[in-house]
């Protein structure tokens, strides 16, 4: 219940900060105006998850991830890049398939390299074996990404929230922690 009226006013926070922020010159709806251009990445993920769960421990994660800037919402300086991940992960008879969408605001440190933090959103399916049932999270990441030309590189930390549901044991969250490499191309 807490993480629920957690995950509602951290919705709520997101909704009013966007009505505040549209009169200080930032473009809503972005793909509309007019200097806007999506450049669009896509990537193969891999890293480290640590879920939080006893019995499960850290352990490998895959997937693929599109990126391009936010189609929504774009500041006056900087940018909002969207993320979206479908990631897998398969360890100590836990299986879990995750969906997410993370908006990251995003600044330059130098020509190539910029840096982002964000929230995010995601639908996770886990399997245990003995049971599976989907999952709601919600996310908070800080990322780096390096882009040249065609070639992309990124490095991100993301800490999830779950809710949580019955896997025949009771009820249980699968909150966690990862760490995820990126490398792919700029469209």
């Amino acid at each position: 219940m807490q993480k629920r009226i957690t995950a509602a006013v951290f919705g709520l926070a997101l909704g009013v900060g966007a009505v505040s922020v549209q009169a200080q010159g930032w473009d809503i709806p972005a793909m509309a105006s007019e200097g806007y251009v999506a450049e669009p990445s896509v990537a193969l993920i891999g890293g480290v998850v640590d879920p939080d769960v006893e019995g499960v421990s850290s352990g490998s994660l895959v997937g693929i991830e599109l990126s391009l800037n936010c189609p929504l919402l774009q500041p006056p300086t900087n940018r909002v890049r969207q993320q979206l991940s479908l990631t897998q992960f398969d360890d100590d008879g836990v299986e879990i398939t995750s969906l997410e969408i993370n908006p990251h605001y995003v600044f330059p440190v130098s020509e190539h390299v910029e840096v982002g933090f964000g929230p995010g959103f995601g639908v996770m399916k886990v399997d245990t074996g003995v049971s599976s049932e989907t999952l709601l999270g919600v996310q908070a990441g800080v990322s780096l990404h390096y882009r040249r030309d065609a070639f992309f590189f990124g490095a991100e930390a993301r800490y999830q929230l779950t809710t949580e549901e019955d896997f025949g044991a009771g009820d249980m969250d699968i909150d966690n922690s990862r760490i995820l490499l990126k490398i792919g191309m700029n469209l």
